[in-house]
């Protein structure tokens, strides 16, 4: 088994190992580069210098003071040199030392060079003054002076950089040993502020199985450990309504279970022990509790179905208004029996893509909520769609006690049951209406429920056309 390590350890290595890659790649430009970079610019300061000369030659009257402003800020030497004149600035200038014959040289070579002008690192041209030739730049530059032909020349020591090197190279440990010293202090911050937080969380989180995360316990300091905690916090009280809804749904479904078997075992006995009694009346008792203990059973099956594995839908194109006239007739016998006005009311024909069996399922869970929730004298239940231009909505209404408002929100929930306390006479297990939202929402297609209490309920859900 692959050997895994604390989130502490693997940012403290992620850092080391970053730090380590970038000292090395500073130490290695700098070691091996530094000598290039610093002629580099040696040679374009030269050239600036020599550029800024030939600029001012016919213009300033300060001409020698503003050169020798420019020698002493470069640590440049220039001599200008004419068929008239020979100007050397500075001092010092170690170009006085060059003779005429190199400088003839010098100025045919620049005549030749493309743009008049050419940097020589020549060895000679560079004996004549320096101990070390190969360390000396020179710029020459072609101009005209008052029409005359003048020769700018600019000239550097380039200081050999091995000591500077060998410098970088010798303090080079003592910056790595400080800056691997910082990064070690790094990891601990964020340890402290970024790690410690998430093993709080973990440690309290090992307590959501049992409904006790804290949330309060957990100290955060970042907006997404915020988030993540009121994550956890809202699974917990997830996990606790879910605890409530089992104990809920075991109370309910043991008295949902209780009430019809206890009529099919009484009315079977009434007609074993009474003869007489054996009419169709009290058969036909045992028969709808039979179906409604049937159909108490079928909801618990889909619904365990649906937890454990994705709804399978097999869709085709039906007529929208012939599955709402096969719900219609599966249902027009038993409303005329029970006394409940059962209509249907279609708007234009549409063809829509759906798995037809389970489209049914769910209006018949609308229906039969429609006939559990209605306890009105003269009881009215409508199946039907109305066109909406872009949709079509499917419906099904009744005139029943409606839905109090705190209750609508809640009613799509997991056995989830406005009569708590058994107030009305019909079974249910609360998960009618979670079914049908999970096989809509499987379609695709959006719900909802409208509702007035004490008037009525309209329970739909829109399709669009194939």
């Amino acid at each position: 088994m692959k050997r895994k390590y604390s989130l502490r350890s693997q940012l403290t290595l992620i850092l080391l190992a970053f730090v380590v890659v970038v000292m090395g790649l500073v130490y290695f430009v700098q070691t091996t580069f530094l000598d290039d970079f610093y002629k580099a610019n040696k040679v374009k300061s030269l050239q600036s210098v020599g550029e800024t000369v030939a600029s001012i030659l016919d213009d300033d009257d300060d001409v020698e003071e503003v050169i020798e402003h420019l020698s002493m800020s470069n640590e440049v030497c220039v001599r200008v040199v004419s068929n008239d004149d020979d100007y050397s600035y500075t001092g010092a200038c170690t170009l006085r030392s060059i003779d005429n014959n190199t400088i003839n040289s010098i100025a045919k070579e620049v005549m030749e060079s493309e743009g008049q002008e050419k940097l020589f690192d020549n060895f000679h041209y560079q004996r004549h003054f320096m101990d070390k030739p190969e360390d000396v730049y020179i710029f020459a530059k072609m101009i005209t002076v008052d029409d005359e032909m003048a020769m700018i020349m600019v000239s550097s020591g380039i200081t050999p950089l091995n000591t500077t090197i060998s410098t970088i190279k010798s303090q080079y440990l003592l910056i790595l040993g400080i800056i691997i010293a910082m990064t070690l202090i790094l990891a601990l911050i964020i340890s402290r502020y970024i790690i410690n937080p998430i093993k709080q969380i973990n440690a309290e989180s090992r307590n959501l199985s049992k409904g006790n995360y804290d949330p309060a316990s957990v100290k955060t300091v970042s907006m997404e450990f915020d988030e993540l905690n009121q994550t956890l916090e809202k699974a917990n009280e997830d996990i606790l309504k879910a605890d409530k809804a089992k104990k809920e749904l075991l109370g309910n479904v043991s008295h949902d279970l209780r009430t019809p078997l206890t009529m099919i075992v009484g009315y079977g006995e009434m007609i074993r022990d009474l003869p007489e009694e054996n009419n169709e009346e009290n058969i036909n008792v045992i028969i709808d509790e039979a179906k409604r203990l049937s159909s108490l059973v079928d909801d618990l099956i889909d619904i365990s179905k649906i937890d454990r594995i994705a709804v399978e839908l097999h869709k085709e194109k039906v007529s929208l208004n012939d599955l709402l006239r096969e719900v219609y007739k599966q249902y027009e016998k038993f409303c005329e029996s029970q006394d409940v006005d059962l209509q249907l009311k279609t708007d234009e024909d549409v063809f829509v893509d759906a798995d037809v069996k389970r489209i049914k399922q769910v209006l018949y869970n609308f229906v039969n909520n429609a006939l559990n929730y209605n306890n009105k004298k003269e009881r009215k239940i409508v199946i039907g769609s109305e066109n909406r231009g872009d949709f079509t909505r499917v419906y099904v209404y009744d005139n029943g006690e409606g839905i109090q408002e705190k209750d609508i929100e809640n009613i799509w929930d997991r056995y989830y049951k406005v009569d708590k306390e058994h107030k009305r006479h019909h079974i249910g297990s609360g998960i009618g209406l979670s079914l049908a939202k999970e096989l809509l929402t499987a379609h695709g297609f959006p719900y909802g429920v409208e509702s007035k209490q004490g008037e009525y309920s309209r329970f739909y859900f829109d399709v669009k056309s194939a």
